[in-house]
């Protein structure tokens, strides 16, 4: 008994002293030495209640402030027209700006250095969707607004951590029927959890490479489909005869 409270005082001072440890879910009894640990997987699948892209603008110029004073105008032209699909202030935002000089090519075996013959600017903006089923138009309407550039979707919900809460006991309950399958193969029978770890961190959201956006001749298809949210557990349970 003394030494298994030592354990829980020792367990708890280093939550304290180390924030990364504390926020692991972990629940730990080390008062038996026959167990069996093993993984469990939960999921549950919804439909996206948003997509979020970027789209961008990229204008060149003789000089910085021509190509400047262009992609303004066209970037403008974009942010008004997202605007007017129903897409909220708080949903746009400017994620990246940039100026470049374009130089020469020099032919090959010449020894001087390029000149500057121009610049180039960018300027993209990130844009949330809720209005998915829209998506196709609004793409097709911002390349005829001067959008160049796109970059690939991704899809979110607006309450995540609702549908994860659902498919923690999934994954707990699949912890527990593998336990007892490995059990009865063992001769044993399982008993009480004496340990629970939920493995991972949050969902990776993944972005296409960029590509250039050509001019529409047909509305752009999208389909959203659904996305499938996993929580992973490792579990220790007591095994019994």
């Amino acid at each position: 008994m003394r030494s298994h409270l030592f354990l829980i005082a020792f367990a708890a001072a280093l939550a304290a002293f180390s924030p990364a440890l504390a926020l692991e879910t972990r629940l730990v009894d080390v008062t038996n030495d026959r167990w069996i640990e093993v993984s469990g997987e939960g999921s549950v699948s919804a439909a996206p209640d948003f997509a979020r892209l970027t789209l961008g603008v990229t204008t060149t110029g003789k000089d910085a402030r021509e190509a400047m004073a262009a992609n303004a105008k066209q970037a403008n032209a974009l942010v008004a027209l997202i605007k007017s699909e129903g897409v909220a202030p708080a949903d746009i935002q400017t994620s990246d700006m940039s100026i470049s000089p374009m130089f020469s090519s020099q032919p090959p075996g010449q020894a001087s250095a390029p000149t500057i013959i121009g610049y180039s600017v960018s300027d993209n903006v990130t844009v949330t969707v809720r209005n998915i089923s829209g998506l196709g138009a609004l793409l097709d309407k911002a390349v005829g607004a001067g959008a160049n550039t796109v970059y690939g979707i991704s899809y979110g919900e607006n309450d995540p951590s609702a549908l994860i809460d659902k498919a923690r006991p999934l994954a707990v309950a699949d912890a527990r029927r593998k336990a007892e399958i490995y059990a009865l193969a063992g001769g044993a029978k399982i008993g009480r959890l004496m340990e629970l770890t939920e493995e991972g961190g949050a969902r990776p959201v993944a972005f296409a490479a960029r590509a250039y956006a050509p001019a529409a001749a047909a509305p752009t298809p999208i389909e959203a489909g659904g996305d499938k949210l996993t929580v992973t557990v490792r579990a220790r349970f007591e095994l019994t005869q």
